[in-house]
């Protein structure tokens, strides 16, 4: 019970404190909304939820002194964690986000041991980032906690309802609670991108091959993965490095194409996995399901840009997050609504 009270405790004063930082200091950027959901597939199961609520600053230029400055102490730290490559801009931002993953049955009232459990997390997240024409790199430091704290029991029972969708049974069997810390960084390195095929830059379509490395260390997950990124649009030097392989990262496009902008992408990760708390943690029952370490993701997407709004749409695809699980992929859409503010 002491050891409940006090990770909550820590929890919560780490978000009030990073809040306040960044109330203090924000006065422009884009505000980002981001759904994820498998139920565009018509099935629960494995990752079934995302929600996250993201900020990135105004893009500055490295000439500009105002992102120290406006940037908390803990981002100032964490900015300089990163290469020294050639930039364009700026930025940093904050994310709170909450995530829940199912067994493939959520009707079953008993445990499964032969099935994923079920896992929540919930995050508050800061990151940093260089975007440049050809380069760019972020860096995510997170904390979190799993387990019923997370609250990924009360939004999914509730969403259940409200839509009429079959009622999760086995919340009961749930990870339980632990504080987790993540550390991630990303680089993008474009390999090639066409020549112009107009001479007005808002309309001037492009495309583009790039590359890229994501690796992330912590008790919640570590993995490490390459991958590649097509794009096809307009405004591609200017919007360059702005989409990641990170959960619930949207870099500021508006604020640097000021203008409507169309791209459609498609990606393609091969990784590994080393640790996966919402497979390995804690249980209330012995389970038999072991963590595949070997990993796969596709997507495909389009981002438009209208005046002062944004809207990111894609569908995903993951290979087997376990040994035992029957489907080799798994798949969800997701939805990302943008303002600049």
């Amino acid at each position: 019970m002491l050891i409940a009270y006090s990770t909550k405790n820590v929890f919560t004063i780490f978000v009030s404190f990073v809040l306040t930082s960044a109330m203090l200091s924000v006065h422009a950027g884009q505000l980002n909304i981001q759904l994820e959901n498998d139920g565009i597939f018509a099935n629960d199961g494995n990752y079934t939820n995302g929600f996250s609520l993201a900020w990135e600053s105004k893009p500055l230029t490295i000439h500009q002194l105002e992102l120290s400055v406006s940037m908390p102490t803990l981002s100032q730290w964490q900015h300089h964690l990163k290469l020294p490559i050639t930039k364009t801009h700026s930025a940093w931002g904050l994310k709170v986000s909450q995530r829940m993953w199912t067994p493939n049955d959520i009707g079953v009232l008993a445990s499964q041991s032969d099935d994923r459990p079920y896992a929540g997390q919930l995050e508050i997240e800061s990151h940093t980032v260089d975007y440049g024409p050809v380069f760019s790199q972020k860096t995510w430091l997170t904390l979190g906690i799993t387990g019923p704290k997370s609250q990924a029991e009360y939004i999914q029972k509730k969403m259940h309802a409200l839509i009429g969708s079959t009622s999760p049974l086995g919340w009961q069997y749930q990870v339980q609670d632990q504080i987790t810390l993540q550390l991630a960084y990303e680089v993008d390195g474009l390999i090639f991108r066409s020549s112009q095929t107009r001479k007005k830059l808002s309309t001037s379509k492009q495309w583009e091959v790039s590359s890229y490395s994501h690796i992330a260390l912590g008790n919640f997950n570590s993995e490490a993965s390459l991958g590649l990124l097509f794009r096809w649009g307009t405004q591609l030097n200017n919007t360059f490095g702005r989409l990641s392989s990170h959960f619930g990262h949207i870099g500021n496009t508006i604020q640097v194409t000021k203008t409507s902008n169309f791209t459609v992408y498609s990606r393609l990760q091969l990784g590994y996995r080393f640790n996966d708390l919402t497979i390995e943690g804690k249980l209330p029952y012995e389970s038999h399901v072991t963590i595949q370490h070997n990993q796969a993701k596709a997507a495909i997407g389009i981002n438009w840009t209208i005046d002062d709004y944004a809207i990111i749409w894609s569908l995903n695809s993951y290979s087997r997050a376990y040994s035992s699980d029957n489907k080799s992929w798994h798949s969800y859409g997701s939805l990302t609504l943008s303002y600049a503010i």
